[in-house]
């Protein structure tokens, strides 16, 4: 069995600071995975293979990642909280909704690994943890110096090129890409440029990082039409809805980074200061209505510390603390090609939050292990309406997340895990200070939570298969949904689920593997703000992926890779915004998607190339629709999309 399996197993039962030794679900993809990977240009695909998480693309430009996991999904990811290098990717009060992820800006290739942790179960880790985390280190160094590039369907280029070498000290990782595509449809042109500059140097017994990226894209958006419409032949698929949608982006971030060089006891601390600018146009159902747009500026610093103490195999015990600053402006206005009219929200923002936590394992014995934890979260808001300033104000809010849970090991490489744990999202301007009329402030609003229940196992068997089971029961507060494009508290919501997983290495080499996991949610809303809409929306109910990976040498430097993996999602409910009582209690899916990738690589000499194909066989079916002027919409996808690249390596 590889490493990357084995340590999941036996990495639970450790004393650790690792993600794998928390009692939960928790799925690694590692740099080799992301090779083997079809990503082509689209970070979503980064979770092709990860049982149980969905990763939706837009298909209109950089507008956020949603990420779901057990039940949760939103149009931009709040429930799932992001982590790269230790600096929270998460924007409280984005100007879409509260919690927006947009990771475009991170290269796949720079990526070390990913941490999928399910659950709000790591104190290490706060606002907008609700489904859980994802937790992203990037590269501290290459064997070699390289450059890439690769075409593919659609006018697709990129070149990548990265200067490093693990034996220089102080040590570089220099990484910079520029990509463009055409795109499959109509005003869905994209182009970006990416530089990644990080440097580590050993110092005080320990590895200090710093790290300055930046990032600049321009793109088209080419909308979405009604399924029916593509189906009777109204409009054709490739036709954008409007030519002037699209978007801009540039970003910037300094991170510096410090952690043990041996072991895990010691001192760790993450800072960083960033400044993040993007706006969107967009245009929706019905015809009649205007385009408008959507606009975020802010800058935001912060930082995490934390000392680990390390009692043995007994114990461990992590002290810390953090904060985060956002000061910036949030803004929708209406446009006509992109020239502004009229203005629907502004507001000036300076939020503020602050925590304490603590992380602590205990093995009394051998084959038992207790681990726990707890956040003490402080926010302050400070928002200026500037469309209602009577709506203006100042607000504190504070909330209390303990997580406790247990790992048994009866036998070796067997584990049973189970928690308790609560995490929470802090409230948003729009609920504090809405923009529409006849409405009313309100400060005081506390951080939503959610408590989860999950009991599971994870094993390695016969010493070439890998299985894992978890099931969850989760209860949310005020859940923000998208409906008709903007966020609304659908109510208090359930979810129960379960997630089985399984891998197998039929040889003793690992040359082959094969992978299959199968994911069910059931979620309904407690306390519907609308009457009858017990479903929550978005939420599909099945998902299933099932692959196979080669791996294979040829002499010492020739080595062959190959990987075939397929994801099914079923179709997720909605509900129309207007109509009859019926009607509006009455839900609507969206189609059943499913996808087919394949990925052949071959290395050798210095040399590596590849040939990608991803396949789309549903017609009228898409990662993402949604309901809009009551209608079902999609972004048409191309049914194969291909690609073929080089890299060489110097040394």
């Amino acid at each position: 069995m590889p490493a990357s399996a084995l340590s999941l197993v036996e990495g639970k039962s450790q004393v650790s600071l690792g993600a794998a030794s928390l009692p939960a679900q928790v799925q690694t993809v590692t740099s080799q995975d992301i090779q083997q990977l079809n990503v082509r240009g689209d970070y979503a695909n980064l979770f092709g293979r990860t049982a149980g998480v969905k990763a939706i693309n837009y298909g209109q430009g950089q507008i956020g990642t949603a990420i779901s996991m057990r039940g949760f999904t939103s149009s931009v990811g709040q429930e799932v909280g992001v982590f790269v290098d230790g600096v929270p990717q998460n924007m409280p009060s984005a100007v879409q909704t509260t919690g927006k992820t947009e990771l475009s800006w991170l290269n796949p290739d720079v990526i070390e690994r990913i941490e999928i942790i399910k659950g709000p179960v790591s104190a290490m880790y706060g606002n907008f943890a609700l489904a859980g985390v994802v937790n992203i280190v990037t590269k501290k160094s290459e064997p070699s110096p390289s450059v890439s590039s690769y075409g593919g369907s659609f006018g697709a280029f990129r070149a990548f090129g990265v200067v490093s070498d693990q034996t220089w000290v102080p040590t570089p990782y220099l990484a910079h890409e520029y990509y463009t595509i055409d795109g499959y449809r109509d005003n869905s042109q994209l182009k970006q440029w990416s530089p990644f500059n990080k440097v580590s140097v050993p110092i005080l017994g320990g590895i200090a990082s710093l790290r300055y990226n930046y990032f600049e894209s321009d793109w088209g958006a080419p909308g979405y039409w009604p399924i029916d419409w593509v189906k009777a032949g109204l409009v054709d698929r490739k036709r954008a809805y409007n030519t002037s949608d699209g978007g801009k982006q540039w970003r910037y971030e300094v991170v510096a980074n410090y952690a043990p060089q041996c072991g895990e006891r010691g001192v760790y601390a993450d800072l960083y200061v960033g400044n993040y600018h993007a706006t969107r146009y967009a245009s929706f159902l019905p015809p009649t209505s205007s385009q408008f747009a959507r606009q975020d500026d802010r800058t935001y610093w912060g930082g995490r510390a934390y000392y680990n103490m390390v009692f043995g195999d007994m114990g461990s015990l992590a002290v810390g603390t953090e904060a985060r600053r956002d000061s910036g402006e949030a803004q929708q206005y209406s446009t006509v090609d992109r020239q502004r009219t009229t203005t629907t929200y502004d507001y000036d923002l300076n939020l503020t939050s602050w925590a304490l936590f603590l992380q602590g394992q205990i093995k009394p014995v051998e084959y038992f292990k207790i681990v726990g934890g707890v956040r003490w979260d402080y926010f302050w808001q400070d928002v200026a309406n500037l469309g209602r300033p009577e709506n203006s104000g100042k607000g504190a809010s504070f909330v209390r997340s303990p997580k406790i849970g247990f790992v048994i090991t009866p036998t070796t490489n067997f584990n049973i895990f189970g928690n308790v744990a609560n995490g929470f999202r802090s409230p948003s301007n729009l609920e504090m200070s809405p923009y529409r009329a006849n409405t009313h402030r309100d400060f005081g609003l506390e951080p939503a939570i959610v408590q989860t229940y999950d009991l599971g196992f994870n094993a390695g068997l016969f010493g070439n298969l890998y299985v894992a089971a978890d099931y969850y029961h989760t209860y949310m507060q005020r859940e923000i949904r998208m409906v008709n494009n903007n966020p609304v508290v659908i109510g208090d919501t359930v979810r129960k689920g379960y997630e089985l997983e399984a891998k197998f290495f039929p040889t003793a080499c690992g040359e082959f593997s094969f992978f299959g996991s199968y994911a069910w949610v059931d979620a309904k809303v407690i306390d519907p703000a609308t009457p009858g809409q017990i479903l929550v929306p978005d939420i599909s109910e099945h998902n299933i992926k099932a692959g196979v990976s080669m791996q294979r040498r040829f002499g010492p430097a020739t080595e062959v890779l190959a990987d075939l993996y397929y994801q099914y999602t079923s179709g997720a409910p909605y509900y129309r915004s207007s109509g009859t009582a019926i009607e509006l209690a009455t839900p609507v899916y969206g189609p059943d998607y499913d996808v087919y990738n394949f990925k052949l690589t071959y290395k050798g000499d210095g040399w590596s190339s590849f040939f990608s194909a991803r396949c789309k066989p549903r017609e009228f079916s898409a990662d993402y629709t949604w309901v809009s002027n009551n209608l079902l919409v999609y972004d048409p996808q191309p049914q194969w999309d291909l690609a073929a690249g080089l890299t060489y390596s110097f040394w």
